[in-house]
């Protein structure tokens, strides 16, 4: 860097303009940042004007801003330096922290090329956990782009989303693009299942009594976007019986002469089938008659680990773990896929009745094939499970093959033939 003297020798433009930004050299505007506006950053008119055309009229136009200072309310201290050096220099740093309080200044100011890098940012990091608010944050800012990639990850990642019932997050006009999808993969009763819980957090936010009536008044025209003809009649008849003043009586009569007749083209419910289901895959590599549950394997609090490849690449979505041998218990359980560094914990609890349990990871892993992949496990000092013996080494599941081997990493004592982990699940790309 140039002496202080004479900064600007041996400097690139960029370079320039961040030592004139970062030092606030020859400033002629500054901005009160946030509800507190207890940070006053300076800038320059004619940077914010070449970048912006918000920023141009509000400094040039001739309503133009008289006072040297701008309050700015609803854009905090850091996010605003943030997109300052990018109008600045082409680049600032975007974190998952940042990134929708930046796409919002983005917005607000029509600075589109940081539009897109965030949109990007976010779609690169998208999870079944977040995607939800993420499409609504696209919705409210009007970003297309990012609207229509997070409805094709909730499209891809359905049976995750649609069971956990995380479309909750969604408001009434994001669920609507969800509901009429035609690539969903998953069940029809399942969707209802997520739509009614949808219905009754709408209901818990509008101070309204969760009851039938209630749904249908927060449901609206949605309701018809549920496409009841695809379900069995036995489960349509144990809805109607459950949830008696959801639907009306005509369209309850109207929905039985369907049946009746084979033709719901008189119904107010799409007939339309949505793609194929895909049900949840699971890979097993013990057979039932090999769980054990003589003294237990027990927990030290030390990992549980297991090397597999497959043949073709799938996205594992979870994994089956053996269960607690006596009574009810938590798992605080911790699981790795080292070499994504892909780390999920969650709390589950396994009853006396279950051998067995599921954990669903928050981001379905993608892995590629005729690679080694470590799955370490972790079940937290937890109470003795069941375990399996005589483990299968190479399991097909149809023309996927997934191959087993012992893991270096393994402290607890699980192998390719003994312990935890009892099956891996998982969708194919």
């Amino acid at each position: 860097m140039a002496s202080k003297s004479n900064w600007q020798d041996e400097l690139t433009l960029l370079e320039s303009m961040d030592y004139m930004l970062t030092n606030g050299v020859d400033c002629d505007i500054s901005f009160k940042l946030g509800k507190a506006g207890s940070d006053i950053v300076p800038a320059h008119k004619f940077v914010l004007a070449i970048r912006s055309s918000v920023f141009r009229p509000m400094l040039f136009g001739p309503l133009a801003e008289k006072d040297s200072t701008v309050e700015i309310p609803d854009v905090e201290s850091d996010t605003f330096k943030c997109f300052l050096r990018f109008l600045y220099t082409d680049t600032c740093t975007i974190t998952a922290d940042n990134v929708l309080a930046l796409m919002y200044a983005a917005n607000k100011y029509n600075v589109g090329r940081l539009v897109k890098e965030c949109g990007q940012f976010i779609t690169d990091n998208l999870s079944t956990a977040n995607v939800c608010t993420i499409m609504e944050t696209a919705y409210l800012f009007d970003n297309q782009d990012l609207r229509q990639s997070c409805l094709e990850f909730i499209e891809k990642h359905s049976n995750v989303i649609v069971k956990e019932k995380l479309l909750s997050d969604l408001g009434q006009e994001c669920l609507g693009d969800v509901l009429r999808s035609d690539n969903l993969k998953v069940s029809e009763e399942d969707i209802f299942t997520a739509v009614l819980s949808w219905a009754d957090r709408r209901c818990t936010e509008k101070d309204l009594e969760v009851n039938d009536s209630n749904r249908r008044h927060v449901l609206g025209d949605l309701l018809y976007l549920l496409r009841f003809p695809l379900m069995s009649q036995e489960k349509f008849v144990s809805i109607s019986e459950t949830n008696e003043s959801l639907l009306s009586l005509q369209e309850q009569v109207t929905m039985f002469r369907g049946y009746v007749t084979g033709n719901f083209s008189k119904s107010p419910f799409s007939s339309n089938r949505r793609s194929e289901c895909k049900t949840q895959n699971i890979c097993y590599r013990f057979t039932h008659e090999h769980i054990r549950n003589t003294t237990g394997w027990n927990y030290l609090g030390d990992h549980d680990a297991l090397t597999f490849k497959v043949s073709e690449p799938v996205d594992i979505t979870g994994l089956v773990l053996f269960g607690c041998t006596e009574g009810s218990s938590a798992y605080n359980v911790h699981i790795e896929v080292v070499e994504l560094g892909q780390i999920t914990k969650t709390t589950v609890v396994s009853t006396s009745t279950e051998k067995t349990f599921e954990v669903l990871f928050s981001k379905p892993v993608e892995v590629q094939p005729n690679k080694n992949y470590t799955l370490k496990v972790c079940l937290g000092n937890g109470p003795r499970t069941y375990f399996g013996e005589n483990g299968i080494s190479r399991v097909m599941c149809g023309d996927i093959s997934f191959v087993f081997s012992t893991s270096s990493q393994s402290g607890n004592g699980t192998d390719v033939s003994t312990g935890q982990i009892f099956g891996i699940m998982f969708n194919r790309n």
